[in-house]
């Protein structure tokens, strides 16, 4: 059993979320990867890696241009090229000053693997969907996390960076990933993971703390009549 299992179940409880947590891990197998099913763009690999394992290389990616770059696979000129892109840029979606500007891998991951993160060995980012009530408690244990702007692939790179990097998704991640309106995703580094259940500990316990002070303050001074 992976040493993950504990922390994606605590994870879970402290974060009062029902979805798996990801694992995302670079360079993870040394074997030429078999096929995956095709998908749209990296973050659709997402949901599926909540059952499975899949081993991806750059042409898994390849259809998003945008995501092929802050996942290190295509440099960014190559990226701008993109008739994909060029349909985003013309749009008014993003600009090219928000392309450049947009968090990528420093380095060209030759695989890029997903699985549930209680089975993963070694992985770099940890990946889970938010509910709002799920990013208040984590917002409480980590102040300091990066609210990502668009493409919402953007908070991998991030979370490999060693930033807590929180997403309301993106118009074309949404509709590619029929993400639900009430879900946000986050990435969090995979070192930082023990430090941030550590700390989600202390907020939580703060949290009822104070839950149950207002439920008995309301209950002695605002009962109906």
């Amino acid at each position: 059993m992976s040493t993950y299992a504990a922390s994606a179940r605590r994870l879970s409880e402290l974060l009062g979320v029902t979805e798996t947590p990801v694992a995302v891990s670079f360079d993870a197998t040394t074997d030429v990867p078999g096929p995956v099913p095709a998908q749209p763009a990296g973050c659709c690999f997402w949901t599926p890696a909540q059952q499975q394992r899949l081993d991806t290389v750059a042409a898994d990616h390849a259809h998003c241009s945008v995501g092929s770059y802050t996942h290190g696979l295509i440099p960014l000129e190559q990226a701008a090229a993109g008739a994909d892109t060029a349909a985003l840029v013309g749009s008014g979606w993003v600009g090219e000053a928000d392309l450049m500007a947009a968090a990528a891998l420093q380095f060209r991951p030759s695989s890029i693997t997903y699985q549930p993160l209680a089975e993963a060995e070694n992985p770099d980012v940890v990946l889970v969907k938010l509910s709002p009530t799920a990013l208040m408690t984590l917002l409480g244990a980590v102040p300091d996390l990066t609210l990502a702007r668009k493409p919402q692939c953007v908070i991998v790179p991030l979370a490999q960076a060693g930033q807590v990097a929180v997403s309301p998704g993106c118009a074309v991640s949404r509709t590619r990933t029929n993400l639900p309106e009430d879900e946000l995703t986050c990435a969090l580094p995979a070192g930082e993971l023990a430090s941030i259940i550590e700390r989600l500990e202390v907020s939580t316990a703060a949290d009822r703390a104070v839950s149950e002070f207002a439920a008995a303050d309301m209950a002695s001074n605002f009962s109906p009549a």
